[in-house]
């Protein structure tokens, strides 16, 4: 067996991505549509870059491992990368017949590829040199998949932008994550695809010698490893915002209403604008809109913002973020010290409130109580 720094590091990342794939496949924690795919994915990326290694290391030689080994998954890495993008961004779609027939490449392929590997076993065909009917199928098979893949990342990518326009828009009984991390992921994955297809053609028409793909399969391992950590990270504070708003929608919506009302004590103002901007923090519970500004606010109320800022400062001696900031950090204090919602990670708590980010629910929340949002829930509820 020859061994270099190149392919440990490759077979470290196959190993990572078998475990992961059972571990999660047997978390019931995980059991969603995009997860299925997340793990399909990386259980494929791990199986293809198995399947290289094994010659490369010289456990098998390459014609052998056509023979006996191989399988087209290159066909059904973009199917795949398809729908856990879909059901990421929109878990509750239904596939159309249409969008499952990307399958049938794959489908066709696999059908050819164990067509030719029972002749193979059968001794219909020799090994070496490989039928040269199974060869062209091979090459077809990879210049297709590379062609497909480019096409569906580019639509992903497309439908990633139109979602994040989309999300702008304010609605209460979505939950919207940030999906930067994705449409960023798909633009690296795009990128290699590209050079998946230059080291295809390069290895079909260079003769003189092995085209070196550990560029690829390094691309590969790393891609593994960075979907099974922050895929399931962020698939998992996406799960806990829609628990924590289920559960706030069902059983406390009233009590928190009030209790803003109480905390909040701004009725009695007689400024038309400081009501209105209340009916829009309370009862339409505005603040939890992590793209609100005073801009929107004010376009809202049809006044400038200036002036909105002027009122609020001269009505509530406060400055308009510090105000709407106040709101996000009394519904936090409230999932933070409630027992129900102990199970739940801080990000998504933050998140949940309206804040845009991890860090800036630390920053704000520890500058208004003095206590970071892990130490106030820990110290609520031990008390």
């Amino acid at each position: 067996m020859e061994f270099n720094i190149y392919n440990l590091l490759i077979i470290v990342g196959i190993i990572q991505g078998f475990l992961f794939t059972i571990i999660v496949a047997f978390s019931k924690k995980y059991h969603s549509r995009s997860t299925f795919y997340l793990v399909a994915l990386i259980f494929c990326y791990s199986l293809g870059n198995l399947m290289y290694i094994i010659p490369d290391i010289g456990l098998m030689s390459l014609l052998d491992m056509y023979a006996y080994l191989y399988i087209p998954l290159a066909a059904i890495d973009g199917p795949i990368i398809y729908f856990y993008v879909i059901y990421f961004l929109y878990p509750k779609r239904k596939a159309k017949w249409l969008e499952k027939s990307i399958f049938l490449p794959f489908i066709i392929a696999l059908l050819f590829t164990f067509y030719f590997r029972v002749q193979v076993l059968l001794g219909n065909h020799t090994v070496d040199p490989i039928n040269p009917n199974y060869r062209t199928l091979v090459l077809f098979t990879e210049m297709f998949s590379v062609v497909f893949s480019i096409i569906l990342l580019g639509i992903l990518v497309y439908k990633t932008i139109h979602f994040e326009k989309e999300s702008q828009t304010f609605n209460k009984e979505i939950v919207r994550n940030d999906i930067k991390w994705l449409k960023i992921t798909l633009i690296i994955i795009w990128l290699f695809t590209f050079l998946w297809a230059y080291l295809t053609v390069r290895n079909m028409y260079i003769k003189s010698g092995q085209v070196v793909f550990y560029s690829l399969w390094l691309g590969l391992a790393v891609m593994i490893y960075w979907l099974g950590h922050v895929g399931i990270y962020k698939y998992g504070i996406i799960s806990d915002r829609q628990k924590i708003r289920n559960y706030i929608d069902k059983d406390l919506s009233a009590s928190i209403k009030d209790s803003l009302s109480t905390d909040n004590p701004i009725s009695n103002h007689k400024n038309e604008y400081i009501e209105a901007l209340e009916n829009l923090l309370i009862h339409e519970k505005k603040y939890l809109d992590s793209n609100l500004t005073l801009e929107s606010v004010s376009e809202t109320l049809n006044i400038s913002p200036s002036y909105l800022s002027r009122i609020v400062h001269s009505e509530l001696n406060t400055s308009f973020p510090d105000y709407l900031n106040s709101f996000r950090i009394k519904e936090a204090e409230r999932y933070l010290r409630n027992p129900e919602f102990s199970k739940y990670t801080i990000t998504a708590i933050g998140l949940e409130a309206g804040f845009n980010s991890k860090s800036s629910f630390y920053e704000v929340f520890k500058k208004a109580t003095g206590k970071t949002p892990l130490t106030y829930k820990n110290e609520k509820l031990s008390n």
